[in-house]
C-alpha cells in the first residue's frame, strides 16, 4: 500500500443497484485513474448482478455486513466506551436536528453501529477519507465518522430528498469537506435554499457516460425507418411510480386508436409495479404492442437502444420517493443518436430543449406525450435534427474523461495527499 496516497472509503446504500449504473461507471473510471478505494455497502444487493464490472467490484472491493450483528454491536460498544462524549454528542445532534422527521431519525440512529464497524475495517485498510453517495443514510454514516473519529468526508448527491424540509441535511453538509451534485438544478437548490455556511463548496459534476456508449456512438448515424416498418419505441427504467411508465402505456393506447400508428414498445427494467403495469397494458388494449423485457445486461440494453427509433420516458416527482435528476438512460439514448421524448421535470430540461435536442412534455400529460411521439414519427427531418443536436449536447456535458478529471481535481483540492 502506498502510504503517501490517501485511500478512500466509498459508502453506498446498496452496491450494485440496477438503476445506479452511473455510480458504477464513476467507480470504474476512478479505478482506472489509480484512485485507491474500497466500497462499503449498507445493504446486500437486491437484484441479480449482471454487469461484469459490478461483479468484479462487488467481489474484489466491496464489504457487506448486516445492519445489526455481533460485530456491529461490538463496534458500537467499543466506541461508546472509548469515546463516550463524542458518540453521545453525535446521537444527540441526530435527534435534535432531525426532530421534525422522526422516521429519518430512527434510520439515522440504526445505521450508527454498522458505520462504526465499517470504520474499524476501513482503518485497518488505511482509509483516510470517506465519500458517501446520496444525501440520506450514506452521508449520515460518513458524518458519524467525522463527528466521532475526526476523519474527513465528502458527499455525492443525486437528488435524494433534498427538496423537502430537512434541517439535518443542511447541518451535516456544513461538516462535509465538499459535495458534488449531478445536475445544475440540484446544485442551485443546495447552494441557494439550504442556508449552507459554505455554498461554494457545493460543486456541479455531471455523470460521465460509459466509454462503450461513446465508442458505439462514433460508429452510428440516425436510424432511417423503412416504409411500412413499425416505429420502434424503447423505455428503460426501474418499474416504480416515479418513472411514469403508466403515462407511456396510456399514450400508447392513444397512438393506437387516435393516430393509428404502427409501433412497438420495449420496456426494459424490473421493479415492484411490474404486474400492475402489465395489467394496465391489458386494460388499455396495447398488450400486443408493449413487450416487458425485465432487467437486461448493459450490452443488451445498448443493442436495443441502437435499434430504436425513439426513446421515451415520462418521469414525475412524487413526495417521499427518490426524484430523478437527469436519468442516465436519456443521456445514453441521445449519445446513440436516438431522439428522446420526456417530461419537463427536475433537471431533464438541462439536456432536452423542446424541439431542438428533444421533445419535452408536461408531467402526466398523456395526450401531449402521445402527440410528441406521433409528431416525431411522422417527421423524419425533425427526428434527425433532434438526433444530431441531442448527440452534440450530451457529448459535451457528459464527457466521462472531463467529468472524472473535475472530480479528481476536487479530491486533490480538499483531501490531503496526492490522490492519483
Amino acid at each position: 500500500m502506498d502510504s503517501a496516497r490517501p485511500r478512500f472509503g466509498i459508502i453506498i446504500s446498496m452496491f450494485p443497484e440496477l438503476h445506479e449504473t452511473f455510480i458504477l461507471r464513476e467507480l470504474v473510471a476512478l479505478e482506472k485513474r489509480g484512485l485507491q478505494f474500497d466500497i462499503y455497502s449498507l445493504q446486500f444487493p437486491r437484484d441479480p448482478i449482471t454487469i461484469d464490472d459490478a461483479i468484479r467490484l462487488s467481489e474484489e472491493r466491496t464489504t457487506y455486513a448486516k445492519l445489526i450483528s455481533g460485530k456491529s454491536i461490538s463496534a458500537f460498544l467499543k466506541t461508546l466506551f472509548s469515546k463516550p462524549v463524542k458518540t453521545l454528542s453525535a446521537i444527540g445532534k441526530v435527534i435534535w436536528h432531525g426532530r421534525k422527521r422522526p422516521g429519518d431519525v430512527l434510520k439515522n440512529l440504526a445505521i450508527l453501529p454498522l458505520a462504526l464497524q465499517f470504520y474499524q475495517i476501513g482503518t485497518a485498510r488505511g482509509i483516510k477519507h470517506w465519500h458517501g453517495h446520496w444525501a440520506n443514510i450514506p452521508t449520515t454514516a460518513c458524518w458519524y465518522l467525522q463527528q466521532i473519529h475526526n476523519v474527513s468526508w465528502s458527499a455525492a448527491i443525486h437528488g435524494e430528498d433534498i427538496f423537502s424540509p430537512n434541517n439535518f441535511l443542511s447541518y451535516k453538509l456544513n461538516d462535509a469537506s465538499f459535495s458534488v451534485v449531478c445536475s445544475g438544478y440540484f446544485c442551485n437548490h443546495l447552494q441557494t435554499e439550504l442556508g449552507l455556511q459554505r455554498p461554494d463548496d457545493i460543486h456541479l459534476n455531471y455523470h460521465g457516460l460509459d466509454p462503450r456508449v461513446m465508442q458505439r456512438s462514433a460508429e452510428r448515424s440516425f436510424n432511417t425507418r423503412e416504409e411500412g416498418q413499425p416505429v420502434k419505441l424503447v423505455s428503460i427504467g426501474r418499474l416504480v411510480p416515479t418513472k411514469g411508465h403508466d403515462v407511456l402505456i396510456k399514450a400508447c393506447a392513444i397512438l393506437k386508436t387516435r393516430y393509428s400508428l404502427n409501433f412497438e414498445l420495449q420496456l426494459i427494467g424490473s421493479g415492484p409495479i411490474d404486474q400492475e403495469l402489465q395489467a394496465l397494458a391489458e386494460s388499455q388494449g396495447v398488450a400486443d404492442k408493449v413487450r416487458f423485457r425485465g432487467g437486461l445486461a448493459f450490452e443488451e440494453v445498448l443493442s436495443t437502444l441502437e435499434q430504436a427509433d425513439m426513446f421515451c420516458l415520462a418521469p414525475r416527482l412524487i413526495p417521499g420517493h427518490p426524484p430523478d435528476g437527469i436519468p442516465n438512460v436519456i443521456a445514453e439514448a441521445m449519445a446513440l443518436r436516438v431522439p428522446v421524448v420526456s417530461t419537463r421535470v427536475s433537471a431533464i430540461p438541462e439536456l432536452l430543449e423542446n424541439g431542438k435536442t428533444g421533445q419535452l412534455v408536461e408531467v402526466d400529460d398523456v395526450e401531449g406525450f402521445a402527440k410528441a411521439i406521433a409528431d416525431m414519427a411522422a417527421d423524419d427531418v425533425l427526428a434527425k435534427s433532434i438526433s444530431d443536436a441531442g448527440f452534440t449536447k450530451v457529448a459535451h456535458l457528459f464527457d466521462q474523461q472531463k467529468n472524472i478529471d473535475e472530480l479528481i481535481a476536487l479530491f486533490e483540492r480538499y483531501v490531503p495527499g496526492k490522490v492519483v
